[in-house]
């Protein structure tokens, strides 16, 4: 369980640093209200955003080696590539690709389970 908190986490915290890039009312409001607004700047945004995808994608990948099925951590990097392209091409394709790396990290929670209940 501690793994999949861990993926979720930076996943959402990526989710976040996205709204924040994409101008979010409610993320930007969030940041200015504890204090933070200096973060609403891309050039603090940006690699934020960037660090906590490969937070993610880091994350998915230890765990999906630790029990050898790999799929969801592929399908997880496709995801995580389309989330920074979609800033400059379709925001919707930002919310897209994190909505399949938060996927893949409960898909790979799953085969995680499965790995540890099944017989060896």
């Amino acid at each position: 369980m501690k793994e999949l908190v861990k993926q979720c986490t930076s996943s959402a915290g990526a989710v976040f640093a996205g709204a924040c890039c994409l101008g979010v009312t409610a993320a930007l409001s969030v940041l200015a209200a504890i204090g933070a607004g200096f973060l609403i700047n891309d050039l603090f945004l940006f690699p934020l955003y960037f660090g906590l995808l490969g937070l993610s994608v880091w994350l998915l990948y230890s765990s999906a080696r630790s029990h050898g099925y790999l799929t969801p951590f592929w399908a997880g990097l496709a995801g995580a590539v389309v989330a920074p392209a979609g800033l400059w091409i379709l925001p919707a394709l930002v919310y897209a690709g994190l909505a399949v790396l938060i996927g893949t990290s409960v898909w790979d929670f799953w085969n995680m389970r499965s790995a540890r209940t099944s017989p060896r």
